[in-house]
This record gives structure tokens, C-alpha cells and sequence, in this order.
């Protein structure tokens, strides 16, 4: 049970700490609903979580909210793997259909985050629901590319 709550709190501070998260993970919640709504129902099951009774897997969230609460942000500070993982580009979906860029777009992704254009450039394209990968470049400043073309822009994050 310890290895499987070594895990799950690696997961879940890796999910929650993670500026940006994965294109084939589900919408974050906004508040926190447990370890069974939070993970997709695949990685619930290959963590072995389904075969946790009622009562284990309440007390598994109640632990999960309390190390949320006072020991996350400190591991997060401290974890190399951790600050690698947020170092590293995360992939996303743009919602629907996407025309690219004309100096002012929003973009909507569908984790529910929204990125605007923060550099002046055009682009025109058109693609649905395209992967895009979201990253930190040299300068410290995020950077939007979408992956089947290749091309980037600057991005600041709204929401």
C-alpha cells in the first residue's frame, strides 16, 4: 500500500505542480474530487486503485489532500525529477478548428487553460483539434508550437 501511495502522491504533485499539462489527459478539476475522478480511468486501474475498497480509497484521497495542503509545494521545491518534468514541454490540444495566428489570438486548449499571443506575427493554417506543445524557451518566456508544422510563437499564459 505504501508503494502504491508513493506513486500516486508522485503522480498527483507531478499533475498538480506542472504548469502545463499532457494533449491526452482529461480537464484538471478545479477543485480537488479524488484520486478516481483526477486520473484517467486506464492509469486509475494500471495503479492498481480500482481494487482499493471504498473506505481505503477515501482514506488514500483524505491522505492526498492533507500532503496536498503542507508537503507538495516543499517536494515540488526540492524534487529534481520534479523541476525536469516542469522544464520540459508539456503537449496539448488546441479546441476545434484552427486557423493559426494573426497577432492577437487566444488560444484555447482543451485542458480549459487559454494562451494569447504575446509576440506580433501571422500565421495561416488550418487544422482540427491540432496537438500543440507548450514550453519555456532559453529566455524564460513560453512558447506555443504546433507540432504537425512546426512553427512557434510567444504565448503568455490568461487562464
Amino acid at each position: 500500500m505504501k508503494t502504491i501511495m508513493t506513486a500516486v502522491a508522485i503522480y498527483v504533485v507531478l499533475a498538480l505542480s506542472t504548469p502545463v499539462p499532457a494533449a491526452d489527459q482529461q480537464s484538471r478539476p478545479k477543485t480537488w474530487d479524488g484520486l478516481e475522478k483526477m486520473m484517467k480511468k486506464e492509469e486509475f486501474e494500471a495503479a492498481g486503485l480500482d481494487k482499493l475498497s471504498d473506505e481505503e480509497l477515501n482514506r488514500l484521497n483524505q491522505w492526498m489532500l492533507r500532503f496536498l495542503a503542507h508537503d507538495a509545494q516543499q517536494v515540488v521545491r526540492v524534487d529534481e525529477n520534479i523541476q525536469k518534468l516542469q522544464k520540459a514541454p508539456s503537449l496539448r490540444r488546441i479546441k476545434g478548428s484552427f486557423k493559426g495566428w494573426s497577432g492577437d489570438t487566444i488560444f484555447t486548449l482543451d485542458n480549459g487553460e487559454v494562451w494569447k499571443q504575446r509576440l506580433p506575427s501571422r500565421y495561416v493554417v488550418t487544422l482540427e483539434n491540432p496537438e500543440v506543445e507548450i514550453s519555456k524557451n532559453f529566455l524564460g518566456f513560453y512558447e506555443l508550437k504546433v507540432v504537425k508544422t512546426g512553427r512557434k510563437v510567444g504565448v503568455s499564459r490568461v487562464k
